[in-house]
């Protein structure tokens, strides 16, 4: 009998994956090998057709016409055989693996940070980092980290230092006055003086005081003034157009954005509290930990150049 030349099922495998995904690196990741095990398939389906399938480059492979050609016979043949063998397809074979091997991180941040600035994120580090679940828990009180709370990683506001706990600044946070274009029919303050007479909103734990000084304006908050334990709330009531607010600038990206808010002037503080992540030194999960570290050290640099980071 004449010797098969149809090549073996994993190295047919390999190529379909690395034509499709354009890059040997997540071809690897995908099918579970290493990065030269899947140019060693390559090299080996390359030899036996006498053909070059990539053009490699300093930016990594690009797949030639006749590797896309093929590829999209393969990926047909390889669909044929895998349903003719009840055979699971690669892609159920790497969600099978994903899901034994998701790690659950849950993090821990105040109901505005995790709703106005985290949670819109997220969706991007779910996409980079499919192998880690986060599991997002709001609350005002500062999460003990440990095996009673059951919380890996925390998201700070505050001075940045937490006896028994190691932490990394994030970003720093402006604070400015916002209010709604709407606010008293589009009549909204001109000078800064024109303060006193409007409504000023007030979060327990942003006192407008400290900006006062900075803009050198002899005011008091009236006593009367609607005060609100939760940013959201204030915030929400600034945007419907119940008053101004002191806004803190990471909170308000999508108002500002849309113009639901409009920012008063240029005159801005740096607040004396930051945005950190804290954590145990001695977490079981410190290897998602630094994933999470990593990927929110870019995401805080990107909120602070007011863009998005770039992968």
């Amino acid at each position: 009998m004449a010797t098969s030349r149809l090549p073996p099922l994993q190295t047919l495998r390999v190529f379909e994956a690395a034509v499709r995904l354009r890059s040997f690196t997540r071809a690897a990741d995908e099918l579970a090998l290493t990065q030269g095990a899947v140019s060693q398939h390559v090299r080996a389906l390359e030899a036996q057709l006498e053909i070059a399938l990539f053009s490699r480059g300093r930016t990594g492979v690009e797949p030639t016409a006749q590797a896309l050609a093929l590829a999209l016979q393969v990926r047909q043949g390889l669909r044929v055989l895998e349903r003719a063998f009840g055979l699971p397809s690669v892609r159920e074979v790497r969600a099978t693996r994903l899901q034994n091997e998701t790690i659950t991180l849950v993090v821990s941040t105040l109901p505005a940070v995790a709703l106005r600035w985290l949670a819109p994120r997220l969706p991007r580090f779910h996409a980079r980092h499919p192998e880690i679940r986060i599991d997002l828990r709001m609350s005002v009180q500062l999460a003990r980290l440990d095996s009673r709370d059951r919380v890996d990683v925390a998201l700070r506001y505050g001075p940045g230092h937490w006896p028994g706990l190691s932490s990394e600044k994030l970003m720093d946070e402006e604070v400015f006055p916002v209010a709604s274009p709407a606010y008293r029919d589009g009549r909204l303050p001109r000078r800064l003086a024109d303060l006193a007479r409007c409504t000023l909103l007030v979060q327990t734990a942003q006192p407008w005081e400290p900006w006062f000084q900075a803009a050198a304006l002899a005011l008091e908050v009236p006593d009367d003034a609607p005060v609100f334990d939760d940013m959201n709330r204030m915030l929400d009531a600034a945007a419907d157009g119940a008053g101004i607010a002191l806004a803190r600038r990471s909170l308000v990206e999508a108002e500002l954005a849309d113009g639901r808010l409009i920012r008063l002037w240029r005159r801005s503080i740096v607040d004396v509290h930051a945005y950190y992540l804290v954590w145990r030194a001695e977490s079981k999960k410190r290897a998602a930990i630094e994933t999470f570290r990593a990927w929110l050290r870019r995401e805080a640099a990107a909120s602070v150049r007011g863009g998005m980071p770039s992968y």
